[in-house]
């Protein structure tokens, strides 16, 4: 079983609206994995009335940690706290998949600055279009259709190994 931590934004939202938002993902994860996933939502375990941001973020710092990979939630580009966990499941060579769409096509510039992975996976694959004598409009279009749909992906961990297969 395979141990996935879920990372979005909390802070700033409503408590039941971060709640069922976190819930929602990991009621999909676990329906896309056929309940092989260990899911650790933070919503959950992290106690809420620790009085600080920092505190709570400790708490999830420790879980994060012993993961196996991370799922990142919309709007995770926009939260302090899920900022820092993805730059250290990044260092810590901690796969990172992402689960929900993080941005919508016409707001490309918000995700390639919170993630320099999606602007290196964009403009490969621009390139790629290029040599495959595509027109410079229709490969960025292409390239960005891509990018959008490639977190649609329901079950998400192709780079998370389960025993028998992947995930």
């Amino acid at each position: 079983m395979k141990h996935i931590y879920l990372c979005g934004p909390v802070s700033g939202r409503k408590q039941y609206e971060a709640a069922n938002h976190f819930a929602a993902v990991e009621k999909k994860i676990r329906a896309a994995s056929n309940d092989l996933v260990y899911t650790s939502n933070p919503m959950r375990f992290c106690p809420q009335d620790l009085c600080c941001w920092y505190k709570e973020l400790r708490v999830c710092i420790g879980e994060l940690v012993r993961c196996d990979g991370i799922a990142l939630l919309q709007g995770w580009q926009k939260s302090k706290g899920a900022t820092l966990e993805l730059k250290l499941a990044q260092d810590l060579h901690i796969p990172v998949v992402y689960v929900e769409p993080p941005v919508d096509s016409l707001n490309l510039t918000e995700l390639f600055t919170a993630a320099p992975e999606a602007l290196r996976y964009y403009n490969e694959r621009i390139t790629q279009f290029h040599c495959k004598d595509t027109e410079e409009s229709l490969a960025e279009n292409r390239a960005t259709t891509e990018l959008t749909n490639r977190y649609l992906d329901p079950y998400g961990f192709e780079y998370i190994e389960i025993s028998g297969g992947k995930l």
